[in-house]
């Protein structure tokens, strides 16, 4: 989100059957004053909007609760919000903000700093990473193969059963996350 004047000028990557229909879709939303295509695509693109001052008051309230987007994801009318907070306090201020505007919402999850995982393993176990990196290194995955189970599991002391253990739960993990489980939209340039 980028500072432009004294308004909230976001930019929001959008993609749809329909691209045509993006710009007045998002014009007939009652909080946007503006709508620019940043950088359009096939299926939507990255526009700029420029806010009215009442949606200015509802992004308010993430400054004053200290609060990071980390994203954010709509389908019809429905929004996912990630945001980083310092405090739960922050969070519930954002609640209460969010209820004086009348705006419906439901806090799926809470989670301390202390407990976020590192996102670029995905879910992996310490065990599951070092072996997936490992058996890459070594050629694991090479066609054809520079490497096969017997030479990894050497390599970690292991029976040629248990790293084929690791590599399955590892590929299954790393699959949930990356590919099943509400994957991040990438752009498509």
């Amino acid at each position: 989100m980028q500072l432009d004047g004294p308004t909230l000028s976001p930019l929001l990557w959008v993609r749809s059957d329909d691209p045509a229909q993006i710009a007045s879709s998002l014009r007939d939303d009652p909080s946007v004053g503006s709508v620019a295509p940043f950088a359009p695509s096939s299926h939507g693109g990255v526009y700029r909007l420029s806010l009215r001052p009442l949606a200015d008051e509802f992004m308010q309230l993430f400054v004053d609760g200290g609060l990071s987007v980390l994203d954010a994801h709509g389908r019809d009318g429905e929004w996912v919000v990630r945001v980083f907070a310092h405090d739960r306090d922050s969070v519930g201020s954002l609640g209460d903000g969010w209820r004086r505007t009348g705006t419906e919402f439901d806090v799926e999850r809470l989670r301390s700093p202390e407990n976020l995982e590192d996102p670029t393993r995905f879910g992996l176990t310490d065990r599951q990473y070092r072996t997936l990196v490992t058996a890459f290194r070594q050629g694991y995955y090479s066609v054809p193969r520079d490497s096969g189970i017997r030479e990894l599991s050497n390599a970690f002391g292991v029976t040629h059963q248990a790293t084929s253990q690791r590599l399955r739960r590892g590929h299954e993990r790393l699959i949930r996350r990356a590919l099943v489980e509400r994957p991040p939209p990438s752009l498509p340039y």
